[in-house]
């Protein structure tokens, strides 16, 4: 058995890419799928709390009812779990923050297919943010952080509900994100995408 990650997280760029709407339509009724986070080192509660926001926005036009939750929960969760792991620091306390090239975020595979396991690469967001913000507001900072937090969250789980490492052209399953992308603006799924999860979702019933 062998344990890879899918190689086409989002990664920084420089250049705007051309973002899309979803027209609102009538879905079948919503899935809920829990996302376990599970931080390995410090996270402001408030880039969680829009992290949460930002990423079930973003899935609920495909029929996913998103609740975040800190460690692992006492009781049986209903719907789909996913663990998620924050990797390095998840917080914009003041400290100097360095854009870089960079995964921002990955789904795990196994022999070639896509597991409820992935991870958010907080350091790499953190250089994103503050290339994206001239202020030194740091409550401002922390939700901006956590927008971007929550659109890899919801790039990531696209990749594990609709059992695909392939990527859009445009809007949030982009292989490659921008600071302004992150951070600005609205991204969303794309119709394909949308129908992708939905039959995605529709196995695990």
């Amino acid at each position: 058995m062998t344990l890879s990650h899918v190689r086409c997280a989002p990664f920084l760029l420089l250049s705007t890419a051309l973002l899309c709407a979803v027209p609102v339509s009538a879905r079948q009724p919503s899935t809920p799928v829990t996302a376990v986070v599970l931080p390995d080192g410090r996270y402001s509660k408030v880039a969680f709390r829009e992290m949460s926001r930002e990423a079930a926005r973003i899935l609920k036009r495909s029929g996913i009812s998103l609740r975040s939750r800190v460690g692992i929960p006492l009781q049986a969760v209903n719907g789909l779990l996913v663990m998620v792991t924050l990797v390095g620091r998840c917080d914009m306390d003041g400290s100097p923050t360095f854009l870089k090239p960079g995964p921002l975020g990955w789904a795990q595979e196994v022999n070639g297919n896509v597991i409820p396991f992935s991870d958010l690469a907080c350091d790499n967001l953190r250089g994103a943010v503050g290339a994206a913000i001239a202020d030194g507001n740091t409550l401002r900072a922390n939700i901006l952080l956590g927008r971007a937090m929550g659109r890899v969250l919801a790039h990531e789980l696209y990749h594990i509900v609709a059992g695909t490492s392939a990527h859009g052209r445009e809007g949030v399953t982009q292989a490659k994100l921008t600071p302004r992308e992150l951070t600005s603006g609205q991204l969303e799924l794309r119709p394909s995408e949308i129908t992708a999860v939905e039959n995605g979702l529709s196995r695990t019933r």
